[in-house]
């Protein structure tokens, strides 16, 4: 059991996608990072203990987004828009096997304050950072990074260059990373 799967699903409604994930759980992968996976706004808690329920073998853990970025593109102005008429938010979501990982992994913040305003839109719901402890009692990070900023080479290279810093200061541990 020492597998992780990564699936960019959507953007796609949860309703559309949950076969897709039913599917991929049943291979029994340790680690499950999905990205682009959308909820209504405000259903986070529910929606991951509706998971958690669907996938017992799991512990469920999800970022949410709590607005789109508009692009200068028409394409991305339609997708915000629809987002909003549907009152709908981007999440990623991280799995974590029970018989492989001790229950209650820590949510790390992965940014400090003071690149918050750099970092604009990337900030929140776009990555996933745990700290988990294996069964066997080691300690590993594991990240799920929605990078949705094909257009925006700098703000990629931020979330980068902040994430390998927060790596450099953690070396002894492992660590899964997933974009």
């Amino acid at each position: 059991m020492g597998n992780v799967i990564s699936w960019n699903l959507g953007p796609l409604h949860l309703s559309a996608v949950l076969p897709y994930i039913a599917q991929t759980m049943q291979k029994g992968a340790a680690v499950v990072l999905l990205q682009e996976v959308l909820i209504r706004n405000g259903m986070t808690v529910k929606v991951r203990r509706e998971l958690g329920q669907m996938f017992p073998m799991y512990e469920c853990y999800i970022a949410a987004r709590s607005h789109v970025s508009v692009g200068n593109d028409e394409n991305d102005r339609m997708l915000v828009e629809e987002y909003a008429r549907n009152k709908a938010q981007i999440t990623i979501v991280t799995f974590l096997h029970k018989q492989v990982f001790q229950p209650n992994a820590l949510a790390r913040t992965w940014y400090k304050p003071r690149d918050l305003s750099a970092l604009k839109h990337m900030a929140h719901g776009r990555v996933l950072w745990l700290e988990a402890k294996t069964h066997d009692n080691v300690s590993i990070s594991i990240v799920n990074v929605h990078q949705a900023t094909a257009k925006r080479h700098d703000l990629q290279r931020q979330i980068i260059l902040l994430l390998r810093a927060m790596i450099d200061a953690a070396l002894t541990q492992w660590r899964i990373i997933e974009d």
